[in-house]
């Protein structure tokens, strides 16, 4: 995964085939909304990593855009430190 995006290291799969979650380098997690997930045996997907990767990006720009809306918005309501703690790096970077 990390030499098709960076700064992901590996994505994670639940028992039905689906990413729920992208893994930096560093071993942090990000989740998807549940919605979101990819099935990677649905319709054309089966078998075609190529189809499915190009979704997984699509859920990965949706997720990082979010948190980032979400923090910033969360960005005043606490300390900076705690702010930092409860954020994803890419995240923390963006809005700080």
């Amino acid at each position: 995964m990390d030499k098709l995006f960076e700064g992901i290291a590996r994505v994670k799969f639940t028992e039905r085939e689906e990413v729920y979650a992208m893994i930096s380098a560093e071993q942090e997690e990000v989740p998807f909304d549940p919605k979101d997930n990819v099935d990677v045996n649905e319709g054309n997907k089966k078998g075609n990593v190529e189809v499915w990767m190009v979704e997984i990006e699509k859920v990965m720009i949706k997720t990082l855009r979010q948190k980032t809306r979400d923090s910033n918005k969360d960005y005043t309501k606490q300390s900076l430190e705690d702010w930092v703690g409860k954020w994803p790096g890419q995240v923390v970077l963006a809005v700080d």
